[in-house]
């Protein structure tokens, strides 16, 4: 039997028919109109007992909902409301008190009832801060692919030069990659001896630290060192302002080492640096750890398979995303206005990426920097 070109009370109707003509089973009619039995069931009887008439579709809804507030406590509500301006909790306070036997909606209903009312004034979504790789935990399962950096307070050589010890470790293992005797906190001091680090051991997939110098800026924009590891693919992850315990093993660490090379201080920087040294063979090779099982660092530790490369490459972006190359000064060019993204992106270019109403995702490599907002005409 044809079935196209019908109206669905047609064939509805044909359904019914044929399910109480007693020559067809429920099952072949379900077959032949290609729908379940219980369906077949449901259109037969309504026919049956209502006729045509039984064939259009009923609402699901109750007749009657016992939760549904009367309209007499509605109008009661929005006059209170009118009256003395206040929020639904204090009003269903003052009802529940002048009202003892009227029966009250719960406060989300009430809050409904006053926003239906035009009584609530509403205020426009905030926009969610976007989205960037620099403030969150990376959980690190296997040796190479966390490395943590920090460093070490400082303090006064006997000759009395101040010293800042540069410590990087393996996160997994434990294992100390570096402790080196700086003479300040600079990225140009720090910087080599990260890229020795990364040239003997590769690179991992992650570096973690503090929000200090050289690591991170106090206006949680993008240090040098955290542009650096992103041009290599290393992801900067930084803890939470004020919350050591987030870098909790290198904080460990740091108190063994401040116990056993800096009391005393050596008198000259080749002194103490031999004193580290010895320090980095102990705590790598000799000591067991406790929170190793009392295994030790350079039985568990392993290189990174992702060598440091030869040559830089440069940053790859989709073919769509628009490129721009930031200035000197720090900003881009965009729509005839001018943006500032960061100085230490100066003399790298980054790429744009529509994702919204006149807003674009920033991209560096194979990380995203946050939104630019051509209304508000800012990076953010």
């Amino acid at each position: 039997m044809p079935l196209e070109g019908k109206s669905v009370m047609q064939l509805r109707e044909e359904m019914a028919i044929r399910a109480l003509n007693e020559r067809y089973t429920v099952t072949e009619v379900a077959k032949l109109f290609g729908v379940t039995r219980p369906t077949v069931r449901l259109w037969r009887d309504r026919y049956r007992e209502q006729g045509r008439a039984g064939l259009s579709e009923h609402s699901h809804a109750p007749e009657k909902c016992p939760h549904r507030t009367s309209r007499e406590v509605e109008e009661l509500l929005i006059a209170e409301r009118k009256k003395w301006g206040w929020g639904s909790k204090k009003i269903l306070k003052r009802l529940e008190e002048s009202h003892p036997k009227l029966e009250l909606p719960a406060r989300s209903t009430v809050d409904g009832i006053f926003a239906r009312a035009g009584l609530i004034k509403q205020s426009p979504p905030r926009r969610a801060r976007p989205e960037t790789p620099f403030r969150r935990r990376y959980e690190a399962h296997e040796a190479g692919e966390l490395t943590t950096i920090d460093h070490k307070g400082w303090f006064l050589l006997k000759n009395g030069k101040y010293c800042y010890p540069l410590t990087i470790v393996d996160h997994v293992s434990r294992y100390l990659l570096a402790c080196e005797s700086l003479d300040s906190t600079s990225f140009e001091r720090a910087w080599p001896v990260v890229e020795r680090v990364f040239r003997e051991h590769g690179l991992p997939r992650a570096m973690q630290s503090d929000n200090g110098p050289p690591f991170g800026t106090p206006h949680g924009k993008f240090s040098r060192l955290s542009v650096e590891l992103m041009s290599l693919g290393i992801l900067p992850v930084f803890g939470r302002p004020g919350v050591p315990q987030d870098n909790g093993r290198h904080e460990r660490m740091h108190r063994d080492l401040k116990r056993e090379t800096t009391r005393p201080p050596a008198r000259t920087w080749a002194e103490q640096q031999k004193k580290f040294d010895e320090f980095i063979h102990n705590y790598n090779v000799e000591r067991p750890h406790e929170g190793m099982n009392m295994d030790r660092p350079a039985r568990v530790y392993r290189k990174s398979e992702r060598p440091y490369p030869k040559r830089r490459r440069a940053p790859e972006y989709e073919l769509d995303w628009e490129k721009r190359m930031v200035d000197h000064n720090g900003g881009i060019r965009w729509r005839q206005n001018y943006i500032f993204v960061s100085d230490t992106l100066a003399g790298r270019q980054v790429a744009l990426e529509a994702t919204g109403d006149r807003l674009w995702t920033v991209h560096y490599y194979g990380f995203e920097l946050g939104k630019l907002d051509e209304i508000e005409q800012k990076f953010i």
